[in-house]
């Protein structure tokens, strides 16, 4: 019977009173669907909106104050195939749905409705739609060096930009392509709904080598949100450290001159410790 009745509440009109959106943008709902914006494939969308239906309580009106909404459902029925959603719980502040679309929805607009319910202060059911472009590039990505240079096994720091136009909020992987395999680093970060983000991250070299590789970020949410950037580490050696390195017997030089250097690297160490 639920389920008739939610098909009845799309049929029959209906009007929107006191609905109020707080985030992710903050906007009073009428009887027109509102657009909230972009949002990735396998992306949460999290809806709150106000308890305050900006009516009087029709049960005891004497007290003047105004009903509130008990509890924010979406309607299953106007969930496009594989997105699933998350009701608000009853009387919480605010009320919170959470919509997930598919992690293979394509490249659209989609639509769905969120209904309002008072179980004892009188107010009547309120039905809300909602519009967003379904889109994959949702993410800005800049390096603030492409190239960076450090001395053999010492860290080789890069500095990630990240800027989401996205109405829901993610988590993504950084990994690399290209590096060693003894080179390789894997980091997670957390990018806000149309937030900013700046994100450092480390390649450790242990042999002198000049390596450009691709960074790839990847949404934890759908492997179809990833963007790649091209980077390039370059590991240097001083004269210091090669001559240290000498003196423990590292081939660094041709034999012939191997004496005369490991007196260098013993006198280096003994001048530099």
């Amino acid at each position: 019977m639920l389920k008739y009745a939610f098909v009845l509440l799309l049929i029959l009109p209906t009007i929107v009173i006191g609905v109020s959106l707080l985030e992710p943008i903050e906007k009073e709902v009428g009887d027109e669907s509102v657009l909230l914006g972009a949002v990735a494939p396998g992306q949460t969308l999290e809806l709150k909106f106000s308890r305050d239906t900006g009516v009087l309580a029709a049960i005891n009106p004497a007290t003047k104050k105004n009903a509130l909404w008990d509890q924010a459902s979406v309607v299953k029925l106007t969930l496009p195939e594989g997105w699933t959603s998350k009701d608000s719980l009853k009387y919480e502040n605010p009320l919170t749905v959470y919509v997930t679309v598919s992690p293979t929805a394509e490249k659209r607009q989609y639509t769905f409705s969120v209904v309002f319910l008072d179980e004892y202060e009188g107010t009547p059911t309120a039905v809300t739609r909602f519009k967003v472009d379904v889109d994959p590039d949702v993410v800005e990505l800049s390096l603030d060096k492409p190239t960076v240079t450090a001395g053999v096994g010492q860290p080789a720091l890069f500095l990630l930009r990240a800027k989401s136009r996205s109405i829901a909020s993610d988590t993504f992987v950084i990994k690399a392509t290209g590096l060693p395999y003894d080179w390789q680093f894997k980091k997670t970060f957390f990018l806000p709904h149309e937030g900013e983000q700046e994100v450092f991250f480390e390649v450790v070299g242990n042999i002198q080598k000049e390596v450009s590789f691709s960074i790839n970020v990847t949404s934890l949410s759908s492997p179809a949100v990833v963007k790649k950037l091209d980077a390039k580490v370059v590991t240097t050696s001083d004269l210091l450290q090669d001559a240290k390195s000498a003196s423990l017997g590292l081939p660094l030089f041709p034999s012939v001159e191997q004496h005369v250097y490991s007196l260098f690297g013993l006198v280096s160490n003994l001048l530099f410790k």
